[in-house]
């Protein structure tokens, strides 16, 4: 089963009827048609215990599945040993709410390079990472590694396949958007993004005890990578080849102008993965609409195959 949801409020939400009670998101995802919802706590584990207590009950009424997004501060790739210490911290008391939430996923960007070379610092992260799930003990959350947008970041496929596949109670989170503004546009066509999918079907079917988790957006990138999220209708400037960023934009004589990946294509090639997964869509002020063109692709691709 493939579960669709969309990360954080998106700006529909606070049109809807639903809008005085954020935790009420969740009765809106129901009703469009969507099952699963990330919780931003990128700054910090700062939900109330009470709050998290309602999303849980809402989660249970309403069959969403709940994940949390940890936060940007957490660095397990650094050589101080005071920023692992707080890392660890924030992390493990952002398990303590996931476990009152009832949410069985964390995911958590590895951190800088530092200006390294990612292979110089992967052992480090390994070690890091997996101290904290070490001291952390016996439990069923389990910890997803993004894969990065930014060249200078710990994170590419293989690196984050590499750490999941070490580490107990780890596991790989694949942001499509990520993954194509890191290779310079390795996703535009069909073809990359069955590639990579082959690549991840290849990987479930030699680790059978590992779980998998997705992120999805178009995305505009630069020479180092990540820019900006876009929404699936954005469409590459035509008046000239700088935009507001200052940034000399690649792929903007791509055959259909729009940003990449296209939901249509990354929608169909998840239907081909053997295991249960969830599919969050982080486009631009508009995470529903990315959230249902990726379930609309998969329905009618699946409805065609059968």
């Amino acid at each position: 089963m493939i579960r669709y949801g969309v990360a954080g409020v998106p700006p529909a939400f606070l049109r809807s009827t639903y809008r005085r009670n954020r935790v009420d998101l969740l009765r809106w995802l129901a009703d469009i048609g969507l099952r699963a919802c990330e919780l931003q706590m990128t700054y910090g584990p700062r939900t109330r215990p009470e709050v998290c207590l309602q999303y849980r009950d809402l989660a249970r009424d309403t069959g969403i599945s709940i994940s949390i997004h940890a936060s940007y501060f957490i660095v397990f790739t650094s050589a101080d040993q005071i920023k692992i210490d707080q890392s660890s911290d924030t992390l493990k008391r952002t398990f303590e709410l996931a476990d009152i939430l009832e949410a069985k996923t964390i995911v958590l960007h590895p951190g800088s390079t530092y200006g390294l070379d990612g292979a110089a610092v992967l052992p480090r992260c390994m070690d890091n990472v997996g101290a904290f799930m070490d001291n952390l003990g016996k439990t069923d959350i389990g910890l997803f590694l993004e894969t990065a947008g930014k060249i200078g970041q710990l994170g590419s496929v293989n690196e984050v396949l590499e750490l999941a596949s070490a580490l107990e109670g780890v596991h790989p989170c694949i942001d499509f958007g990520h993954v194509h503004a890191r290779t310079l546009g390795s996703l535009e066509s069909r073809e990359g993004v069955n590639t990579l999918v082959d690549q991840l079907e290849d990987y479930l079917n030699r680790n059978d005890r590992k779980r998998i988790h997705f992120h999805y957006t178009p995305i505009h990138y630069g020479a180092r990578g990540e820019i900006q999220h876009r929404a699936i209708h954005d469409k590459y400037p035509t008046v000239n080849d700088l935009d507001l960023f200052g940034e000399r934009l690649i792929g903007e004589t791509s055959r259909d102008g729009y940003f990449h990946p296209r939901a249509d294509a990354v929608g169909v090639a998840l239907t081909r993965l053997s295991r249960d997964f969830t599919v969050i869509s982080e486009t631009y002020n508009s995470q529903e609409e990315g959230a249902l063109a990726l379930k609309d692709a998969a329905t009618l691709a699946i409805s065609k195959s059968g």
